[in-house]
């Protein structure tokens, strides 16, 4: 990687977002579906009781006992709420807990991140005082471990920002490809032979609808004791501004994170953690149901694209798309323009995910919109494109 490279301008997704109305914008990853009503009649009621007030660090004690249902109903892993020091965090989003994450063991140190990543992990890191480094995965997303491995040894003993961590992210922003066992299997490997710490983003956990399932890495062998997993519940419960998320890993590491995140925050939002308490475990199919809707979401957009002339890439996953644009394009934030000129319609440049110039004739479209709003997207497209 280039420092040319490193130093390229990259799109501002909240600059092209406020660029398109809401009816052309595919741009910015958050779920604009409507709140579940049983959520928002509970947090209404909580609010007007006066449950207003300063919580405990770690998070509401009910939805920590709710998290860790969850957790042992969808990932096998189970978690002794009681347990000091803690297992497992309410935070801030899952954003809060990356900023503790990075507070707590990157001030001087580097982590390493697979392009094309999700920017906020780097901006978090570099804004706390460390240094990311970049994997480039290849043309169909996937990367060797030997490569790795070597690139790792070079980062970890160096004098300044040596190797500290490796984050991973399954199903991935942007691209939301779904990562084997192999894959996971592989980062664990020189995480363990490293002795390096591992977090992983798993916010897109219950879009997954393809052959890979969903792996936390936390469950292969000897991966617990290194492993920090992020969440949030900002995507699958449309609730981006209330700024809820966990994290959840061994005690030792959690305890510095929740040092940090006291500093930080002092608590996350009491009132609607208690209400989503009461709501998150509350209904056995919410998540197929989640999935079932976002499949036909994530096929209509696919198909319309493709009619269009564009290739989209199989994640395995289905909030976000992948695609390059049609033939004879080259620069996505050209062609985004274009878009934006022609129709008031955009999605997000794949250089807005990358150093290198490998991922410029792409873009990640967000499909988390209601269905007429991806229709008329879909129209604007053509429109545009005709």
């Amino acid at each position: 990687m280039t420092e040319a490279q490193s130093k390229k301008m990259k799109p501002d997704i909240r600059a092209i977002t406020r660029l398109v109305p809401p009816a052309g914008n595919l741009v910015q990853g958050q779920s604009e579906l409507p709140i579940d009503p049983t959520l928002a009649r509970e947090a209404a009621e909580i609010i007007a009781a006066s449950q207003n007030h300063y919580g405990a660090s770690e998070g509401d004690s009910g939805l920590r006992a709710a998290v860790a249902e969850k957790i042992a109903k969808y990932n096998g892993i189970e978690i002794d709420v009681e347990k000091q020091p803690a297992e497992l965090m309410i935070t801030t989003g899952g954003t809060g807990a990356l900023i503790g994450i990075a507070q707590s063991f990157l001030r001087g140190n580097a982590a390493l991140v697979f392009e094309p990543y999700y920017p906020y992990h780097r901006r978090i890191i570099e804004e706390f005082g460390g240094k990311t480094e970049v994997v480039e995965m290849d043309d169909d997303l996937t990367f060797d471990r030997e490569l790795l491995l070597m690139h790792c040894r070079q980062l970890k003993d160096r004098a300044e920002f040596p190797l500290r961590m490796i984050i991973v992210c399954s199903p991935a922003n942007p691209t939301g490809k779904v990562l084997t066992r192999q894959e996971l299997e592989a980062v664990a490997d020189v995480a363990k032979e490293l002795d390096l710490l591992v977090v992983s983003d798993e916010v897109y956990e219950h879009y997954v609808m393809g052959e890979t399932p969903h792996i936390p890495i936390a469950t292969l062998p000897e991966m617990w004791e290194r492993t920090m997993t992020v969440n949030s519940f900002s995507k699958s419960w449309n609730i981006s501004g209330w700024r809820l998320g966990y994290t959840f890993g061994p005690g030792d590491l959690l305890s510095k994170v929740n040092n940090a995140v006291n500093v930080v925050y002092v608590c996350p939002v009491t009132p609607l953690q208690a209400a989503l308490s009461r709501v998150l475990m509350s209904r056995a199919d919410y998540y197929d149901k989640l999935r079932e809707k976002f499949t036909g979401k994530r096929d209509f957009v696919l198909n319309a694209l493709a009619d269009l002339g564009f290739e989209t890439y199989d994640s395995g996953s289905g909030f976000y798309l992948w695609a390059k644009i049609p033939e004879g394009n080259s620069d996505a934030i050209k062609f985004n323009e274009m878009l934006m000129a022609k129709a008031e319609v955009a999605g997000t440049p794949g250089a807005a995910f990358a150093d290198s110039d490998r991922w410029d004739a792409h873009m990640r479209i967000c499909v988390a919109r209601e269905d007429d709003i991806l229709e008329g997207a879909m129209e604007r497209f053509r429109k545009a494109l005709a």
